[in-house]
């Protein structure tokens, strides 16, 4: 999910917390997302479910990298490889 994507998230999730709970959420503070989720938890309105399970969806791993030629990289210069030989 991009930054974009997140944010709009989460100002939609804060939107149906205030209407549901009846509250004041400050966007301005750090923790934003944790405190949203954990409020999220508390409400029992579905609409906010699931919006909370969108956000705190586990995002794609990316895949791993290709495996070299077996040889053990020993250390970098100039940004290129020096193997133990």
């Amino acid at each position: 999910m991009s930054q974009r994507e997140e944010m709009r998230s989460l100002i939609e999730l804060k939107r149906a917390l205030e209407r549901d709970m009846g509250i004041s959420i400050d966007m301005d503070r750090f923790g934003v997302k944790q405190r949203l989720l954990r409020l999220a938890q508390a409400s029992g309105s579905p609409e906010v479910s699931a919006l909370a399970r969108r956000l705190d969806a586990p995002e794609p791993e990316e895949p791993a990298p290709a495996q070299g030629d077996g040889r053990r990289v020993r250390g970098y210069y100039r940004g290129r490889p020096i193997y133990d030989e």
